[in-house]
C-alpha cells in the first residue's frame, strides 16, 4: 500500500509543477534601429536584450540601440 501512495503522490506533484524554458529574468523590450532614409530611428518591439556586454543586439539583421525615437545610441546586447 505504501509504494501505491508515493506513486500518487509523486505523480500529483509532476502533475502540479509548472516549468518553462524561457527564463523568469529576461524581457523582451522595444528597442530602436537607425532608419537612414529619413534619419531618425524606427522602432522594434520584443528583442531580447539589455544594456551590458556581450555581442550586439540584433533585430532583422540590423544592430538594434535603447533610447528613443529622437535618440536612438543607447548600446544594447543580447541576453
Amino acid at each position: 500500500m505504501l509504494p501505491i501512495a508515493a506513486f500518487a503522490l509523486a505523480s500529483a506533484g509532476a502533475v502540479s509543477t509548472n516549468t518553462s524554458d524561457v527564463s523568469k529574468t529576461d524581457v523582451l523590450i522595444t528597442a530602436y534601429i537607425h532608419n537612414p532614409p529619413v534619419d531618425n530611428c524606427q522602432e522594434v518591439k520584443n528583442v531580447d536584450c539589455s544594456p551590458g556586454s556581450g555581442p550586439a543586439c540584433l533585430s532583422g539583421g540590423f544592430t538594434a540601440y535603447g533610447g528613443s525615437e529622437t535618440s536612438c545610441n543607447q548600446q544594447l546586447h543580447r541576453n
